[in-house]
């Protein structure tokens, strides 16, 4: 890769990385100040699921008391929303799964039009009833449920002129079988009641801190599919044509597997089943396998089919592990690729070319891919720039971004193919 285009691209993805600093830096705001009442505090609780509890008549009173304590200073440890909360697991349900119902009676303002918004953070769906009336929610509910995780949501809140009170149940829906902890379940924040005025502009505030929680999931994708085509472009004319064509899947694959979460959190097209299978199976052990490979043909040398070999096999017990439900065979496999990233390392000091940044790129990859290894070792991964959470593999995707058009192999000089001949 010519220097003059390497430069250009980091140039580009200096210029992006300012964008999303921007971005990131007004959706930490705090949340503008106005009438607008969090509805925090004692609910009724009960697992399972009954479309009659949506109504106002029910006696709820030996339902379990959940005292809910949403304080702006309790932020969740992904994208940092406030308000945080422990979900029903903390609260005297361990095990459950699937459906469980709260309810609460509101005393309304005495007047003026009023508007509510649904919790930014629900284990993983909801669905909001006022008086048994159903008035909206997260995901899609009932016999076959489809949930794709908590958002902004806002809705006007219908009474009768002379109404003082009513009954707000919630529906929500955890999805069952997927990885959870201790705290997960239910409503992880709660809804806030406000005028409908002031209602707009909270809502618009969500929704930015929404947006910057996942925007570097938008950056970081479109600047790799970016280096990606180029590899793909240059890869005949360079030395090592066969790293190239590995990097282009690797940036693709990573791309795919990162926007994923961007898509799931603003939109609808991904529920949580479907992008946690598409991760698990297909995207993440593809990542694995193509950045494995990558080093293996920039490092060069003998051994290299032996090292693509066991690449193979490790992908194929990483991809067996996660259809089965086998976490020591995961486990096992991202130990292989581990050693392997090791291997080849050792191979590239040694001879590889442009050893120096292929080295710093090779090193960030591996921080990325093996972040959840580094956090059991006690390594922080997540920090809080602007009270938003961008984790250690962000950052170092970010970071290797600026380093991988430099370890691309010089373009051939005449008669360099030669010198690449069975370069794959």
């Amino acid at each position: 890769m010519s220097r003059r285009l390497a430069l250009s691209f980091c140039i580009l993805a200096a210029i992006v990385l300012g964008l999303v600093v921007a971005v990131l830096a007004i959706g930490g705001r705090p949340d503008p100040a106005g009438p607008a009442i969090t509805l925090d505090g004692a609910w009724r609780f009960h697992p399972g699921d009954n479309p009659s509890w949506a109504d106002p008549r029910t006696d709820d009173r030996d339902w379990d008391r959940l005292d809910l304590v949403s304080l702006p200073s309790n932020r969740d440890d992904d994208v940092g929303l406030p308000g945080w909360l422990a979900g029903w697991r903390a609260h005297g349900h361990p095990d459950l799964e699937g459906y469980g119902w709260y309810r609460r009676r509101i005393v309304l303002p005495a007047q003026g039009d009023l508007a509510l918004l649904g919790p930014t953070m629900v284990d993983d769906g909801y669905e909001m009833f006022w008086n048994g009336r159903p008035i909206g929610g997260i995901g899609k509910l009932g016999p076959n449920p489809r949930v794709i995780g908590a958002r902004p949501f806002l809705v006007a809140l219908p009474r009768l002129a002379d109404q003082r009170a009513g009954v707000l149940a919630i529906r929500t829906f955890m999805q069952p079988g997927l990885d959870r902890n201790g705290i997960s379940g239910g409503l992880r924040s709660a809804p806030t009641l406000t005028t409908a005025a002031f209602g707009e502009t909270l809502h618009r505030a969500q929704w930015m801190r929404t947006i910057a929680g996942y925007i570097v999931e938008i950056a970081i994708p479109a600047m790799m599919v970016l280096l990606a085509g180029i590899a793909l472009a240059i890869a005949p004319s360079i030395a090592r044509p066969g790293f190239a064509r590995w990097l282009a899947i690797a940036l693709v694959a990573t791309a795919c597997l990162r926007l994923g979460n961007a898509i799931a959190a603003w939109t609808d097209l991904l529920d949580a089943p479907t992008l946690d299978r598409q991760n698990a199976v297909v995207l993440s052990p593809l990542a694995m396998l193509a950045w494995t490979a990558a080093w293996n043909a920039h490092a060069g040398g003998r051994g290299r089919s032996i090292v693509l070999g066991c690449a193979v096999a490790a992908w194929a017990a990483r991809v067996a592990g996660a259809i089965a439900h086998l976490p020591d065979l995961i486990t096992i496999a991202r130990l292989a690729f581990a050693i392997l990233f090791a291997v080849i390392a050792v191979r590239m000091a040694l001879r590889g070319a442009r050893r120096l940044p292929a080295l710093a790129a090779m090193a960030l990859i591996a921080i990325a891919l093996f972040v959840s290894e580094l956090s059991r070792l006690g390594a922080p991964t997540i920090w809080f720039p602007f009270n938003i959470g961008v984790t250690l593999s962000q950052y170092a995707y970010a970071l290797s971004l600026l380093l991988l058009p430099f370890a691309l192999p010089r373009v051939d000089a005449p008669g360099g193919c030669a010198a690449r001949k069975g370069q794959i």
